[in-house]
């Protein structure tokens, strides 16, 4: 039995993945912050070299993806054309 007051892994990470497939679906992927078997330095930093790990490995089915800080909901990077950049002001 799931306690209620952990939230879900699907709800508990510290940064958000929208990814756009060039198929036309699109799906949201949050972050893991810790590794499970270690102490992580910095879970943040963790969980967006993960995710962008991800985006990085299926290539060319990714047309855009766009990393969010769920915290504040601001975008942090944008991968487009095969290459991670920061947000346009």
């Amino acid at each position: 039995m799931q306690s209620t007051t952990a939230p879900k892994p699907s709800e508990a990470g510290l940064t958000k993945c929208q990814v756009y497939f060039a198929d036309g679906a699109k799906k949201a992927f949050r972050s893991y912050d810790s590794s499970g078997r270690y102490v992580v330095a910095d879970p943040r930093d963790y969980g967006i070299r993960g995710l962008k790990k991800m985006v990085d490995r299926w290539g060319k089915l990714v047309k855009m993806a766009i990393l969010y800080d769920t915290e504040f909901g601001h975008e942090l990077e944008r991968y487009q054309h095969g290459q991670w950049q920061a947000p346009q002001p």
